[in-house]
C-alpha cells in the first residue's frame, strides 16, 4: 500500500511538472512498462485539463458580457428549445454516445477523488486545504519533569500540558502571567503562538512566530515549519516558499513535508 501511495504521489509530481529530468526519466519509463500506470497516467491527464478548464469557465462568468456571448452563439447554431410537451427522442448511437459520455465523467469523478485524496490539486485551488491538511498541533513530551528546579519552570510545565490537552484558552492565560519574565521569553512566545492556532487566532500567533524565528531559539525549526503554514494560510505563498527552503536543509522531523509542500505550493502560484 505505501508503494502504491509513493508511485501515486511520483505520477502526480510528473504530471504538474515536480520532477528533477533524471526523475522524469525513470517515471517515463515506468508508465510505458506497466499498462496499469500508464492508463492512470492518461486519466488523471484528462482530470488535469478538466480542472483547468473548470477554473476558466469559472474566471469567464465574472464577464459581464458572457450573457450576451451566450445568447449570439445560440443564434449561431440556431439552438432550438422544446416545450414540456414534446418527448424528444434520441437516436441509438446518440444514446450510445450519452452513455459513454456518462462513464468518462464517472471516470473524471473518480480520479478528481484521488487527487483530492493526495492533496494534488492543481494551481491555485486552495491554500486552506493544504493547511488543514499539514497543521497538526506540536506533540510535544510532557513538561513537568523539567520543573523540579524553579518555580517558573512549574509554571511554564502548567502553561504547556494545558496546550497539550488542548485548553488552549487556559494555556493562553497561564503564559500571560509569565510574558514579562525575560528567562522563559521563548517558550511563552513559542507555546502562546500554538495556542492561538489551535483557536484559529492567526495573526497573534503569527507576531508571536516571527518572534521566536528571529531569535534563532531552540525552536527554530519548530517554529519555521508552523509560521510556514501561517503564511500558507494567509496566502503569503512566497514567505512560506522561504521558510520551507530553511526546513528542507534540516535533517529531522519537518524536512519531507517540507519537499512536499514547496512541491505543492508551486501549483498555488499563477
Amino acid at each position: 500500500m505505501e508503494r502504491k501511495l509513493d508511485r501515486d504521489r511520483r505520477l502526480a509530481d510528473y504530471i504538474y511538472n515536480d520532477l528533477s529530468s533524471e526523475e522524469v526519466v525513470e517515471m517515463e519509463r515506468e508508465i510505458s512498462g506497466d499498462p496499469e500506470l500508464s492508463e492512470s497516467y492518461l486519466l488523471h491527464t484528462q482530470v488535469k485539463e478538466y480542472l483547468q478548464t473548470k477554473l476558466q469557465l469559472e474566471e469567464m462568468r465574472s464577464d459581464p458580457q458572457l450573457e450576451e456571448a451566450e445568447k449570439l452563439a445560440a443564434m449561431a447554431f440556431e439552438t432550438e428549445s422544446h416545450s414540456e410537451m414534446d418527448p424528444v427522442s434520441i437516436p441509438g448511437d446518440r444514446q450510445r454516445k450519452r452513455v459513454r459520455n456518462l462513464i468518462v465523467v464517472s471516470a473524471i469523478a473518480a480520479g478528481l477523488a484521488i487527487l483530492i485524496t493526495f492533496g494534488i490539486l492543481p494551481s491555485g485551488m486552495n491554500p486552506d486545504r493544504l493547511y488543514d491538511r499539514y497543521y497538526a498541533p506540536l506533540a510535544a513530551t510532557d513538561y513537568s519533569q523539567r520543573g523540579d528546579a524553579k518555580e517558573i519552570y512549574r509554571d511554564i510545565a502548567r502553561g504547556i500540558n494545558h496546550y497539550l490537552d488542548g485548553n488552549y484558552s487556559q494555556s493562553i492565560e497561564q503564559f500571560g502571567m509569565l510574558a514579562s519574565d525575560p528567562a522563559v521569553r521563548t517558550e511563552v512566545q513559542f507555546y502562546t503562538a500554538l495556542s492561538n492556532l489551535g483557536l484559529g487566532q492567526y495573526q497573534p500567533a503569527q507576531s508571536l512566530l516571527e518572534s521566536v524565528v528571529n531569535a534563532d531559539s531552540k525552536y527554530q525549526a519548530e517554529a519555521l515549519w508552523y509560521l510556514s503554514l501561517l503564511y500558507l494560510k494567509t496566502g503569503n505563498f512566497n514567505q512560506a516558499d522561504s521558510l520551507l527552503a530553511k526546513l528542507e536543509l534540516y535533517d529531522g522531523l519537518y524536512q519531507k513535508d517540507a519537499q512536499a509542500l514547496r512541491k505543492k505550493l508551486r501549483r498555488l502560484s499563477p
